[in-house]
């Protein structure tokens, strides 16, 4: 088999240390956005239980929480494989 690397291939990234304060940051931000995503979730069973009036409001509020929360999760799986 050759040996030689191909200018083309994919190669994993270099891990890089980061700092204690970054580490701690970013804990803070992953426990936001995983707060959100439960409140979202919390207000859809709150909505589907109590049905209260301006169902629309309260829909759009659950949903943006759960979105947030989502994609704070999926940047999170993202960023650190």
């Amino acid at each position: 088999m050759d040996e030689q690397r191909d200018p083309n291939e994919a190669t994993p990234s270099a891990a890089v240390d980061v700092s204690i304060d970054a580490q701690e940051l970013i804990r803070d931000w992953e426990f936001l956005f995983l707060a959100f995503l439960l409140f979202g979730i919390g207000r859809l069973v709150w909505l589907y239980l109590y049905r209260p009036e301006h169902t629309a409001f309260h829909l759009g509020l659950s949903c943006g929480f759960v979105f947030s929360g989502a994609l704070g999760c999926l940047m999170r799986w993202v960023f650190r494989p």
